[in-house]
């Protein structure tokens, strides 16, 4: 009995210093390796992808994907859910050999996979990419060979408030 009063000390004192900390959770690529499921919370859970020059891969007006300043809008929540990209209840999909669409989300729409900081288009075999390598606000984001280049470089951005990161289902024991 007494280890598990240590333990259960232990966990409340790690959850003081991480809300204390200030610190953000957020899913890693490499838990979204292989197209897993993440676990159900984080699927749920809206979150941005932010390029390596900081901006958000952004749905525009026109129904294209741009980079964008990060304002958390609705046209910057994605969910993940087993290897489809969701937005607006419309998922991301390679459309012909190299341009991107947003298209019915359905069994044909899980078509991407993390590699390491990269999201690879499995259908079109390329990776997501800042068109021309260029990190400016309203830049076209496309489909491309894999190179691993800084336009090809993307992060996991959860969204939601610091409870909302910290519910029982995002603790691991």
């Amino acid at each position: 009995m007494h280890h598990h009063t240590f333990t259960l000390h232990s966990c409340v004192l790690a959850l003081a210093a991480l809300l204390l900390g200030g610190c953000a959770l957020q899913p890693k690529p490499k838990d979204l390796l292989m197209a897993a499921a993440p676990k159900s919370s984080m699927a749920a859970a809206p979150a941005t992808i932010v390029t390596s020059g900081g901006f958000c891969v952004t749905l525009s007006e026109q129904g294209t994907l741009l980079t964008q300043p990060c304002d958390q809008s609705p046209s910057q929540q994605f969910s993940w859910d087993a290897g489809a990209l969701q937005l607006a209840q419309r998922c991301l999909i390679a459309n012909g050999a190299d341009e991107l669409a947003m298209g019915d989300c359905q069994d044909g729409s899980r078509q991407w996979q993390w590699q390491d900081d990269r999201l690879f288009n499995r259908q079109a075999s390329l990776c997501l990419d800042v068109a021309g390598s260029r990190h400016k606000p309203a830049v076209p984001l496309r489909l491309a060979e894999c190179f691993g280049g800084a336009n090809q470089s993307f992060e996991w951005k959860r969204s939601g408030s610091m409870l909302d990161l910290l519910s029982l289902e995002n603790l691991a024991w």
